[in-house]
Parts: structure tokens; C-alpha cells; sequence
């Protein structure tokens, strides 16, 4: 069988004149060298080097084909270096609607597209309600997807994942609570949706029962997180912003253990602006990439 890599060795070999030259040129092994030439000479049915000492030479088939593998070899440059490039060069700004929380989990992806396409330029509108793409505020909303909530049908739903949501509390915090561990002994810091405008974002009591005893509330989930940080109590949070946090522990409690889908929200007429649709299949695919499991 013919090998596109059998060409560069043949070149390498003809142009460095000995084994170990051709190796160090393409950075293989000396033995590869020898046992590709080999295979190349028994597929062409003719021998294409001659070897005076340590020294190969073409012979005569060698140098018929010679002309023919450095335009192969000219041909893979300019496919490799087409490939290199960008497709298309994406520009313009890009604005995105979201929390402060699910930004921790996107700002690797803005930083990383933006990388392959320094002419995008991002504007972030940080907010906790549901907003209305259509009214021209957004480009694009990143919002959790609530079973109870009807989005409307005029946006293009993409999902980006489903993420773990447990109760967190300082290390010193849980050293206090007796074992087992009941949601009723546990001072909660509630997710306050009371004064958010939009009807799509509010999640009453946050996810917590009734009844249990709830020591502070904010309307921001970053705030409820870094108030368990001080040892106040419980806080509900996403795992990719309290997981990995050495001075957090997650409580074994089950029934607040869930995962949640987040979605990206956006219009089809959006969608067909190329940065737009670029960045949306980028970030789905960086985040499927990264995420366990």
C-alpha cells in the first residue's frame, strides 16, 4: 500500500543522502526509515536508491519518480496549510446574556474562541432574569432550563449540558453538624427570586422545602456561594463553582443533589449570522469536550 509519509521519507532520504540524516529530518526512527524505503521499493517493483557505504543515490527509477513526489510534497503543503487556516475570518461583537455563576462556566470557551478570532469582541450583560433575545437585548441568553417554565417557542434551544446542583457549606461549618446529617439542622442561604422582573426566572424557595431554617437570602448565586465560604450555613450551588473549592464541602444530602440542564437561548435568524453559529457549535463542542463523564 502507498503512504503519503513513504513520499516524505524518499525526499528526506534523497535530500540528506544517509539514513540517520533522513531520520533527524523527519523525526523517526533509523529503522523506520530503512523498512518504509524498503516497502516503497516493493510496492513501485524496482529498487530507487543505490548505496555506495553509508551514501544512497537514486537510481535511475528514483529519479523518474522524483519529479512526481515533490509536486505530492507540494500538493500536502498547501493542503496542510489551507487546513491551517481560518475558514472564514469571524468579526463583529458578540453579546451574550448571563449569570454571574454560569459565566465561571464559559469563560474558558469566550477565551479560547476568541483566540481563534481575534476580531470577535465580547459584551456580557450579567443578570439573573430570563431575557428576551427577541427585543434586540441579546444576542444570546445562557439560563437554566425549568421543566415548570414554558419558554417561548420563538427561540432556538441548545443545550449545553446538564450540570450537578448540591448543598455546600464550609469545612468548619459541617465539623459542627451532628450525623446524620438532617436538611432541618442546617442553616440555608436561599436563592431570592422575590425581586427578579421576569416571570421565567424566579424558582420559588430556590429549590429548599418549606420549613427549613433559612438564615440569609440574595438574589445572586455567586453571593449565596461565598456566604457558605464565610461559614454561614448551606448554600445551594452549580458543582463546577464550588466542586474544586478546597474550603467547601458538599453535605450528603440527597434530596438536594440533582443535576440541571443549561440551555442557550437564541433566534433562528440569529443563528444564521456566521459568528453567531460558530460560536454556538464551538461552545458545545468545548464543553462536551471538558465536561465528566
Amino acid at each position: 500500500m502507498f503512504h503519503w509519509d513513504d513520499v516524505r521519507y524518499f525526499l528526506a532520504l534523497h535530500r540528506a543522502g544517509t539514513v540517520s540524516g533522513a531520520a533527524r529530518r523527519v523525526s523517526v526512527s533509523y529503522t523506520t526509515i530503512t523498512r518504509r524505503i524498503h516497502a516503497l521499493e516493493a510496492f513501485m517493483g524496482a529498487p530507487l536508491f543505490k548505496k555506495q557505504g553509508t551514501h544512497y543515490s537514486l537510481t535511475g527509477m528514483g529519479q523518474d519518480l522524483l519529479p512526481t513526489f515533490e509536486d505530492i510534497e507540494r500538493s500536502f503543503v498547501r493542503l496542510e496549510d489551507r487546513a491551517a487556516r481560518p475558514r472564514a475570518t469571524l468579526r463583529g461583537v458578540i453579546r451574550i446574556s448571563l449569570s454571574e455563576s454560569i459565566l465561571r462556566l464559559l469563560a474558558g470557551s469566550l477565551a479560547s474562541f476568541r483566540m481563534r478570532h481575534s476580531e470577535i469582541v465580547w459584551q456580557l450583560d450579567m443578570t439573573n432574569d430570563f431575557v428576551d433575545v427577541s427585543r434586540g437585548l441579546a444576542d444570546l441568553h445562557v439560563f437554566p432550563r425549568h421543566g415548570s417554565k414554558r419558554i417561548p417557542d420563538r427561540y432556538e434551544r441548545i443545550s449545553l449540558g446538564r450540570y450537578g446542583v448540591r448543598a455546600y457549606a464550609h469545612r468548619s461549618y459541617r465539623a459542627r453538624l451532628r450525623r446524620p446529617l438532617r436538611a432541618q439542622d442546617v442553616d440555608w442561604i436561599a436563592w431570592d427570586t422575590s425581586q427578579i422582573t421576569d416571570e421565567l426566572s424566579r424558582r420559588p424557595s430556590s429549590g429548599l422545602e418549606t420549613g427549613l431554617r433559612i438564615v440569609a437570602a440574595a438574589s445572586s448565586g455567586t453571593a449565596t456561594l461565598e456566604l457558605a465560604r464565610a461559614g454561614l450555613g448551606a448554600a445551594l450551588a452549580w458543582d463546577f463553582l464550588a466542586a474544586d473549592d478546597p474550603e467547601l464541602v458538599a453535605l450528603e444530602l440527597a434530596e438536594f443533589t440533582r443535576t440541571e440542564e443549561i440551555c442557550l437561548y437564541v433566534l433562528p435568524e440569529a443563528l444564521r449570522r456566521p459568528p453567531i453559529r460558530a460560536f454556538a457549535d464551538y461552545v458545545v463542542q468545548s464543553l462536551s469536550a471538558t465536561r465528566p463523564g
